[in-house]
Parts: C-alpha cells; structure tokens; sequence
C-alpha cells in the first residue's frame, strides 16, 4: 500500500471521528470507530485515544510509526450528524468504499442541512413549554414558558456567533431565562392573570440545561474513559453553574 493512499485512510478516519465528537458524540465511540475503519483497510497495531477536545492517532505503518493530532472544537449536540457519520463508517468498513467516494461522502456530512434559525427557536419553545406542563404548570404558565423558551435560544444562538466561551454563554443564558420568564409573569399579572414564576422558569432553563454532556460523561466512565468522562462531567457541572449564577443574579435583584 502506498503511502498517499495510507495518509488518506487516516484523514479519512481521523475526520469521520471529529465529526462524531465536535456533535456530541461519546469519546469511547469515536475511538472505536477510528480504529475500526483504520483497521479495515489493512492498517496494524492501532491505537486512538480521544478526549472531548482532541483526537491522538497511531499506527505502525511497516518501516516508521505514524503518528497525528486532531485538534476539535465541539460545536454543541447534533444527533443526525452523529448517525450520518456512524452510518457512513459502517458502510467503509463493510463494503469496498473506494477513498475518492469516501472524501465525498464525508464532505455532504460535513456540511449538512440545517434546520433555519425560525425552526430551531419555534420548537424550542415547545420544548420549554412542554417541561412547564410536565411540572404541573397551567395552560398560560405553558404558553409564557413558550414565548421565554424561544426568546432565550434566540437569545443565546446570536450569541454563538460572537464565539464566547461557554461559561460565559451560559451565564447570560441563565440571565435570558429568568429575565424573560419574570418580565412575562410580571405582564400577566398585570393583566389580572396568575402565573408561577418558579413553573415559568423552568422552560427556558430545561432547554439550556447540559444533560447531554452529563449522560455522555457517565456512559464514558462506565466505559472506562476516565479523563474523557470526568471532563464531560465537570463540563455539565460548570454549565450548571453559569445558569445558576445568572439565574440568581435576576431573582436576587428584582425578588429581594
């Protein structure tokens, strides 16, 4: 096998793996499927390690060890590039793929379509509305937590685009979410409408809550990714502060 065609394999590999973990993916799942798919094309003594920002490779490629980094930056939870990705690796390591079809494969799920910004910020109301009623929250409660729910991903989706840090993202999401939620029960009881704040909060911040990291943390430290599950877990627990201290920013400023 040719050394250029050996790169390819792994670029292949290590970018079907950044794909997976920069979405959300379980670390202990990436490295399977880097090294399944290295492996699969007649690649020796593989070895992937992952943790949530990185992927390190190698291989013994006969006269010299190969060895690369992966440098990933996650981009937050995206189910359907995870699966298309996972199904794409399947399909390399069971059939006979060839690697130009395999680049362009790659190249339709790295840029996917998405859902338009309208979407995303309608059917995370109903996300946050619908927590409220599982709480027990009335039909206005649902319909305030709707309105708080789709402002604050608004909110925080422009915020993305200014590229800060998640801490402080979460941070002005919490503020977002109580801000909103207490302005709306406010407006409702001056129309002579009673809503619960604590039932109207609760939306907008089910939304922002990470608990996609914390299961991922989890299922890696029963896997036995020890560093990769405890980064994911106190990636949750720091994103719960943020919120939390946003949160009580507005409630101990308009409530004291």
């Amino acid at each position: 096998m040719e050394s250029i065609e050996i790169k390819r394999i792994i670029k292949i590999a290590m970018k079907t793996g950044r794909l997976m973990l920069q979405n959300g993916g379980e670390t202990y799942r990436v490295e399977d499927t880097v090294k399944r798919m290295s492996e699969s094309r007649g690649l020796k003594e593989v070895s992937v390690f992952v943790i949530p920002t990185g992927i390190i490779f190698s291989a013994d490629l006969g006269i010299e060890t190969f060895t690369g980094l992966e440098r990933v930056n996650p981009e937050g939870i995206d189910l359907e590039s995870i699966d298309r990705s996972n199904n794409f690796a399947r399909q390399f390591t069971s059939t006979d793929m060839s690697l130009d079809e395999a680049e362009k494969r790659l190249s339709e799920i790295e840029n996917p379509p998405k859902f338009s910004k309208l979407i995303r910020v309608l059917g995370s109301g109903f996300g946050g509305g619908f927590f409220v009623l599982m709480f027990g929250g009335s039909a206005i409660e649902f319909l305030l937590a709707y309105i708080a729910s789709s402002m604050t991903i608004y909110i925080t989706d422009t915020i993305d685009s200014k590229h800060l840090n998640f801490f402080i993202r979460n941070i002005i999401g919490g503020f977002a979410a109580a801000l909103l939620s207490l302005l709306f029960v406010k407006a409702a009881s001056v129309l002579m409408i009673s809503a619960s704040i604590e039932k109207v909060i609760v939306g907008p911040l089910m939304t922002l809550v990470p608990g996609v990291s914390l299961t991922n943390g989890i299922r890696d430290l029963i896997s036995g990714e020890l560093l990769a599950g405890s980064a994911k877990i106190m990636e949750a627990l720091f994103i719960a502060i943020a919120l939390a201290f946003g949160v009580g920013v507005i409630l101990q400023f308009f409530m004291a």
